[in-house]
């Protein structure tokens, strides 16, 4: 039993040292901008682009195994894809643009992120029913590693969004334990 206690003793206190390690991350994001490539065509593509930053305010590298995935009032789900082929007029959306600003998405973004770095990112969601009202966007893996480490549960960042007229409107946003979106992740990324 006190072998018990100590062991318990030592893990809390590894996992107040490593939040404070895991705090240094800073999340940032724009609202999500519609953009229809091939407008009025027959291949027209309604997509939904969200920008997002991804700052290591520290000296030491830190990881973001970071994954996003949307999903609608109307019941879809829709992963975080990257389309190079719209990319430029994409990055024009962007609230910073400016000419040869470089965008990263999670496949690419996640991993190691190196010392006093921002990486500029980019979520595109192809095809997303034109009936939606309402949008989640997950945002897993910037939350403490003790929870992702050991698969145990992993808070995600939810951000809420309403259509008002022709823009997405921020509702809410915060850590959550809502794991509706984690069937689908556990589906694809073979988890």
């Amino acid at each position: 039993m006190k072998l018990k206690k100590i062991v318990l003793g030592l893990m809390l206190i590894l996992s107040v040292s490593q939040i404070a390690t895991a705090s240094q991350l800073d999340f940032s994001w724009n609202a999500p901008k519609t953009y229809v490539h091939n407008k009025e065509t027959s291949g027209e593509i309604m997509y939904i682009i969200w920008f997002y930053n991804l700052g290591n305010t520290i000296e030491k590298q830190i990881l973001v195994p970071i994954e996003i995935l949307l999903m609608t009032d109307t019941g879809e789900k829709y992963p975080d894809t990257y389309y190079p082929d719209i990319m430029e007029h994409v990055a024009k959306l962007d609230d910073d643009y400016k000419e040869g600003k470089k965008y990263q998405y999670a496949a690419i973004a996640k991993g190691e992120l190196a010392p006093k770095t921002t990486k500029h990112c980019v979520a595109m969601f192809e095809d997303v029913d034109a009936k939606a009202r309402r949008l989640d966007i997950f945002v897993t893996g910037i939350s403490h590693f003790f929870f992702w480490r050991w698969r145990m549960v992993d808070y995600s960042y939810k951000i809420t969004y309403e259509k008002e007229q022709d823009y997405w409107k921020l509702i809410e946003h915060g850590m959550t334990k809502d794991a509706s979106h984690r069937s689908y992740e556990f589906e694809t990324r073979g988890w």
